[in-house]
C-alpha cells in the first residue's frame, strides 16, 4: 500500500509542479517539504494507532482484574451459611419497613382556607347589569 502511494506521489508530483509553474530551482525544495510532511503524517498515524492498541489492552486487563475480584467476593459470600444470609436480609427488610412507617407518621398536610372577599369575586360583577343612558 505504501509503495503504491509513493509511486503515485512521484508520478503525479512532477506533473503538478509543471502545471503550477514552480521555478526549477525551487522544485527540489518543494518535493522535499512534501515528502517530509507525508512522513510526519504517517509517523503520527502510526503513533496514534499504537497508543490506541495499548489503551485497549490495558482496559481489557483492568476488566479482567475486576472480574477476578468479583469472583472471589462471590465465592466468599457463597461460603457463608444460608441461615446467616436469610437473617441479614430479613433484618434489612424489617428495618426498611420501619423506616417507611416512621416517614408516613411524620407527614402532615394542613389545608388553609382563605376568607371570602367580595372585592375579587368576578361572578358578582357579571350578575349585576349595567344600564347605559342612550
Amino acid at each position: 500500500m505504501k509503495k503504491y502511494l509513493f509511486a503515485l506521489l512521484f508520478t503525479v508530483s512532477p506533473l503538478l509542479m509543471f502545471a503550477v509553474g514552480i521555478p526549477e530551482e525551487n522544485r527540489k525544495m518543494v518535493l522535499t517539504i512534501t515528502l517530509v510532511g507525508i512522513v510526519i503524517v504517517l509517523l503520527a498515524l502510526t503513533v496514534v494507532s499504537i497508543s490506541v492498541g495499548l489503551m485497549s489492552k490495558s482496559i481489557s486487563l483492568s476488566e479482567n482484574r475486576d472480574s477476578k475480584k468479583v469472583k472471589r467476593i462471590k465465592e466468599a459470600i457463597m461460603s457463608d451459611d444460608d441461615d446467616r444470609i436469610i437473617a441479614i436480609t430479613l433484618a434489612l427488610h424489617l428495618e426498611k419497613i420501619a423506616m417507611n412507617e416512621q416517614e408516613k407518621a411524620i407527614l402532615t398536610i394542613q389545608k388553609v382556607i382563605k376568607p371570602f372577599s367580595g372585592w375579587n369575586n368576578k361572578a358578582l360583577g357579571m350578575r349585576t347589569p349595567r344600564y347605559r343612558n342612550l
